[in-house]
């Protein structure tokens, strides 16, 4: 069954890039058909819109599933959901903003091979030889750098810290508070232990355990659509064989009848599509009244992430002797493309704004508490000196105004403070407007917004499209 998917001519490689293994196209496959089943997660929990691309994303991640050996397919998917991302700027959340980094990363790298040897470019065997090891340690690298967050005072208050209200966040859970340091303990060294397991061959199974627990707990927590993408990356840890066994079993496990489906929806892959998108764009905006989209979006993501992950854990218990202390070779961490270590480079740098003084949303900080304004740095390693820009500075307190849309977002955060970056971004929309507002504990008032030389300043480009914040208020709570 393996058979024409991973192998390909030795002479069809470059000199520089070893013969695939026959596996390689199998477990390029399963991948992307893993990451389309991330996507779909993902879309699912968002709020629904007439006129987001969602539900043409959707429809990209139904065509991966239908044919995941197509690498064109997933390129198509990750160029969609780097549309989205351009859609969302500046308000972006911390797994699009490294899906982001990723497709920008893989879709020009793809175009390039795509030009120079266009049959490379369509064979999964090769893809998998060629950007496995890319995605591997920007995944490394991500949680590498959540951890990290986490290491400021802010996380390790047991009043304050993100970790019990995570776990609280789960229906029916309370967290006594003598074990919050306990917990606090545990999320950090999780946090920092699976990408430094994930590093060595030998260590690797324990950081899939570790994973499997942490994204069903965050999925749970209400954070499926993070799960769900993350998930899939851990199949790039586990050895091509154990997933081309997996495949094997998956399909040995299906019914005929669904198998034949299965074909015949693949064979009229135009009108599957129509259907699928048809379905999709009716579930998500027609069938629910209002009042229970948010449950069914939140739960609907959060069931089929635990069902996915289900499948991947029967999966992977199944098969443990093949891929826990396996014999083989070793999945390979070496990247030397220069695109691929731009986009590594691109990762990095985004890791590190809130830390130069620029925005500190969708950082990969995720729910670390970390403050790097001025007067609030709290991490307890990295230095204060290295921030070099001024983005963040001046906090603002927004207290009144007689704009009645512009109050209503107002009195949505009145407990919140922000940057003041942030705060123009806000009033933007409203440079007509009279405002009232504290800036550095001092009250001042735009009247209106257009004629303040503060709040009024118009922001560059580069601000509108990069400068997001995170707000933060004086009560002691998780500070996202």
């Amino acid at each position: 069954m393996t058979r024409g998917v991973g192998a390909h001519p030795a002479a069809a490689a470059p000199m520089s890039v070893a013969t695939p293994s026959p596996f390689a196209g199998i477990a390029f496959s399963a991948w992307a058909a893993a990451f389309a089943v991330g996507t779909i997660i993902h879309l699912w929990q968002g709020a629904p819109s007439f006129w987001s691309v969602d539900p043409v994303v959707a429809v990209g991640a139904f065509a991966v599933l239908l044919r995941p050996t197509a690498p064109a397919r997933l390129v198509v998917l990750f160029g969609l959901l780097v549309v989205e991302v351009v859609a969302w700027l500046p308000d972006l959340s911390n797994h699009q903003i490294l899906v982001g980094v990723l497709g920008v990363t893989f879709v020009g790298w793809w175009l390039g091979l795509r030009w120079r040897a266009p049959a490379q470019a369509l064979d999964p065997a090769v893809m998998y030889e060629r950007v496995a090891p890319f995605l591997r340690v920007a995944f490394i690298l991500m949680w590498a750098f959540a951890g990290i967050a986490k290491l400021n005072t802010g996380f390790i208050d047991v009043v304050t810290t993100c970790s019990v209200w995570v776990l609280e966040s789960i229906p029916g859970v309370h967290v006594p508070q003598g074990l919050s340091p306990l917990v606090i303990a545990g999320s950090i060294s999780l946090e920092l232990m699976v990408p430094a397991l994930l590093l060595f061959h030998r260590t690797r199974p324990f950081a899939v355990v570790l994973g499997f627990g942490f994204h069903l707990v965050s999925a749970f927590a209400g954070h499926a659509s993070f799960s769900g993408f993350l998930w899939s990356f851990y199949l790039l840890f586990l050895p091509p064989a154990m997933i081309a066994r997996a495949v094997v079993t998956v399909r040995r496990a299906l019914p005929g009848r669904v198998r034949g489906g299965i074909a015949v929806a693949v064979a009229r892959t135009p009108l599957t599509l129509v259907v699928l998108g048809g379905l999709w764009v009716i579930s998500r905006l027609v069938l629910l009244p209002e009042g229970l989209q948010l449950p069914a979006r939140n739960w609907g993501a959060a069931l089929a992430c635990t069902l996915w992950m289900g499948l991947c854990g029967w999966l992977l218990v199944r098969l443990r002797r093949h891929w826990i202390g396996a014999p083989g070779p070793r999945v390979s961490l070496r990247v030397r493309n220069v695109v691929m270590l731009f986009g590594l480079g691109l990762l990095v740098a985004t890791a590190a704004t809130p830390y130069l003084g620029l925005k500190t949303r969708a950082s990969l900080t995720m729910f670390s508490n970390l403050r790097t304004e001025p007067g609030h740095w709290n991490h307890l390693f990295v230095p204060e000196a290295v921030r070099v820009f001024d983005w963040q500075d001046g906090e603002v307190r927004f207290l009144g105004t007689a704009d009645p849309e512009l109050a209503a977002e107002i009195a949505d955060n009145a407990s919140e403070h922000t940057v003041l970056l942030d705060a123009r971004q806000m009033v933007d929309d409203f440079t007509d407007a009279t405002v009232r507002y504290e800036l550095d504990g001092v009250q001042r008032i735009a009247t209106p917004v257009s004629a303040d030389p503060v709040l009024g300043e118009p922001q560059s480009p580069v601000q509108s499209w990069l400068g997001a914040m995170r707000p933060f208020i004086d009560g002691g709570t998780c500070q996202q």
